[in-house]
């Protein structure tokens, strides 16, 4: 969960690529998943995650 939050917040701050990137981006000064040595499944996996936590939060589970 902590690598969805924390991948989220560097898209949004401009610090990672966001998807369709490559169209008007300088490819030479944006740092991608690849680049951090993530691979986008797992970043997906991650966010699989956080959000079956957030849609849980407040239930009991069974």
């Amino acid at each position: 969960m902590r690598l969805a939050e924390e991948y989220d917040a560097a898209q949004e701050r401009g610090e990672v690529a966001k998807r369709g990137w490559e169209s008007g981006v300088d490819k030479d000064n944006i740092t991608t998943s690849a680049d951090l040595g993530i691979r986008r499944d797992e970043i997906h996996e991650a966010r699989k995650f956080r959000d079956a936590e957030a849609s849980h939060l407040g239930r009991a589970f069974c």
